[in-house]
């Protein structure tokens, strides 16, 4: 008796695989890299590390101008080109830095990656993995997250290693043809915007009887989009918004929001803090590997005790992995061990970034009006993102030293806790959990 044929595996799974590509090529390769050359360039060129970091400044205030205008046209489009013209912009634009003489060439690199980065970093991915799994969603988009921290980490030592070996231009040049190749090609083929469009169904739609909503979200995963744009709120959901946006929890979630991004932020200047204190280009660039590997470890512990204990006591877990990192790093000087051991650490705080606001948000007022509600934490995000690199390198000009945006990362997150302490003590009413619907950061 022969055994029974194993079914194909399900076409959804090819598009997470290229999803997966997409984000370690976007976010692993090209975004989560750009610590790696602030020293090596401003040592080069002779220019102060504040003036440099203005860059990535512009690149987040462009990419959050960007994000509603994204918003509306990837569902519009052809998404597999709009995709792929994007990532094909951002490493266009990051190969051909290693060319760049003056400021005024990073600054106006700063706007093209920008405007890439609003189409392919937020929005996309959760959008076709929510239309393509009606199970195991959660599962899918917290993988795809997971992936890109992994690539990350991969990405900065060897960044880190060839910047010592032939300079910050070749590797400029050669990561952004690597970014190029790995996500481009599978984007193209594999990505489709809905599963419909190729005749085929939803993973999981035939295990659904009725449709109770989106899949809850698996520990350490980031929580989902629509598969299409909302259509206009009516009266009543508008009155509902507009009470909790003039609430004190809201106001906490925002500032919450804003702070733990301003304090993950830490993470673009450990490799200059490494070059301060005379580690290696390598050094500073495995110091990003170790917060990428204890973000991977981090998104999955969060969700594991958010699930068992709750929103606040992960928030405050968070917070004590924010502070302790940092400290260590300022406590061990110029030894490679604390530092690295303070990296590991602080990327279980920094691991919250992508946990702790959305879940914060439903916890205080539930799932009916969490996108647009979100929405404004989103901004905070981005705009506190903007400002941090900035911050952190005028710290170093005044001072001399990265101390001072060290202890500056680990007051955001004492100041993050005490807002979450009040946030969830002045909600007005207990609100049940339920599955988030739409619209949280990647």
């Amino acid at each position: 008796m022969s055994a029974p044929a194993r079914p194909p595996v399900h076409r959804a799974w090819w598009v997470l695989v290229a999803c997966c590509l997409l984000y370690g090529g976007a976010v692993g390769v090209i975004g989560n890299s750009a610590g790696i050359y602030l020293s090596p360039v401003s040592e080069d060129m002779g220019w102060s590390l504040a003036s440099l970091n203005g860059y990535l400044t512009v690149v987040s205030l462009v990419m959050t101008a960007t994000l509603p205008v994204a918003g509306w046209l990837l569902p519009r489009r052809s998404l597999p080109w709009l995709l792929g013209g994007a990532m094909t912009l951002a490493c266009g634009t990051y190969a051909a830095s290693a060319l760049f003489t003056s400021l005024t060439h990073w600054y106006v690199a700063g706007v093209l990656l920008g405007l890439a980065y609003g189409v392919l970093l937020y929005i996309p991915i959760p959008l076709v993995l929510t239309n393509w799994f009606r199970t195991r969603n959660g599962l899918a988009l917290g993988i795809a997250a997971a992936f890109a921290s992994a690539v990350a980490a991969v990405a900065n030592p060897v960044g880190g290693a060839l910047i010592d070996a032939i300079g910050w231009r070749e590797t400029r040049a050669i990561m952004g043809g690597v970014g190029w190749l790995l996500a481009v090609p599978a984007t193209l083929l594999l990505i489709r915007l809905r599963p419909e469009q190729l005749g085929l169904r939803p993973y999981g739609a035939d295990d659904v009887v009725t449709d109770p909503g989106p899949a809850a979200p698996a520990p350490g995963s980031v929580p989902s989009s629509p598969p299409s744009l909302p259509s206009l709120p009516s009266p009543a959901v508008r009155r509902s918004v507009a009470a909790a946006v003039r609430s004190v929890p809201f106001a906490c979630a925002v500032l919450l929001g804003g702070l733990l991004a301003f304090g993950a932020c830490i993470l673009q200047q450990a490799p200059s803090h490494a070059a301060a204190v005379g580690l290696s280009s390598a050094t500073g660039a495995t110091g990003v590997s170790a917060i990428m590997i204890g973000g991977i470890a981090g998104k999955l512990a969060l969700g594991w005790l958010h699930d068992r204990r709750g929103v606040l006591l992960t928030t405050l877990v968070c917070a004590v992995l924010g502070v302790a990192g940092p400290l260590i790093v300022v406590a061990g000087g110029g030894a490679v061990a604390p530092f690295l051991l303070g990296c590991l650490v602080f990327g279980g705080g920094y691991a919250g970034l992508v946990v702790v606001p959305p879940l914060m948000v439903r916890h205080l007022f539930g799932a009916a009006d969490y996108a647009r509600l979100y929405s404004f934490v989103t901004v905070a995000l981005g705009l506190f993102s903007a400002a941090a690199p900035v911050a952190y390198a005028r710290i170093h000009d005044v001072t001399g030293s990265f101390t001072g945006a060290w202890l500056a990362s680990a007051l955001a997150f004492v100041l993050m806790a005490a807002l979450a302490v009040v946030a969830v003590r002045t909600r007005p009413a207990p609100v049940t959990p339920a599955p988030v619907l739409e619209g949280a950061r990647p």
